[in-house]
């Protein structure tokens, strides 16, 4: 599985790259702010923050969603547009939204986390609501929920190692850069890190979109 997964992975990025970046950019916007601000962590920020902080998830979710649709599409052999993607994204947003607010909640029970590792995709690809897509991920991941979890910590794994050479990297540049050239460095480094940051996302979207297909065909083993 993890193999398909790779494939669809070297087959999708091209395609998936500009929207995944997109999600990554603004997933820094309320940390940025609250860093010009003056803000530490924690619950204690404006209206303007909470504000921002709302408008990126959303749009997160809604880019997220857009890449998984396209795998999807490359999966099923079809051939949809940009706006056709994001559209259908759009319309998943609500039930897309509240699944992942319902699997935020159960984040820290390992076993039912794995059951409805597939909820959220459930959610994008077939338009129910957030009970229903739950129900197909716990009836999709039944009898495999051992594999799947090993599934999901070997690409925990991996995406941890990356995105610590990915850090290894950035610090190379910036003592390369040294003192005269730090900003340059810095704008390098930060353009470099933010695009090589969008690929575990869609590799981990792959391995979701993947899944989901092999256990929707009956498939013996998601690993």
């Amino acid at each position: 599985m993890l193999r398909a997964a790779g494939r669809l992975f070297l087959l999708s990025w091209p395609q998936c790259l500009p929207l995944a970046l997109l999600g990554v950019v603004v997933s820094g916007a309320p940390g940025a702010l609250a860093t010009r601000n003056g803000e530490g962590r924690g619950l204690q920020h404006g209206a303007g923050w909470w504000s921002l902080y709302l408008a990126t998830v959303l749009l997160m979710l809604v880019c997220y969603a857009a890449v998984a649709l396209r795998q999807q599409a490359l999966v099923e052999g079809q051939r949809v547009s940009l706006w056709a993607v994001v559209g259908r994204s759009l319309r998943s947003l609500p039930t897309a939204l509240l699944t992942a607010a319902l699997y935020g909640l159960l984040s820290p029970l390992l076993l039912p986390l794995v059951a409805l590792s597939l909820a959220w995709l459930a959610a994008v690809l077939e338009q129910g609501g957030p009970l229903a897509a739950c129900r197909r991920s716990v009836q999709l991941t039944r009898g495999h929920l051992w594999p799947m979890t090993l599934t999901w910590l070997s690409v925990l794994a991996g995406v941890l190692v990356f995105v610590m050479l990915n850090g290894v990297f950035y610090g190379v540049v910036m003592v390369v850069a040294g003192h005269a050239g730090a900003q340059t460095g810095v704008l390098i480094s930060q353009v470099v890190f933010t695009a090589l940051l969008s690929l575990p996302v869609i590799y981990v979207s792959a391995v979701l979109v993947s899944c989901r297909a092999v256990l929707t065909a009956g498939g013996h083993s998601p690993t």
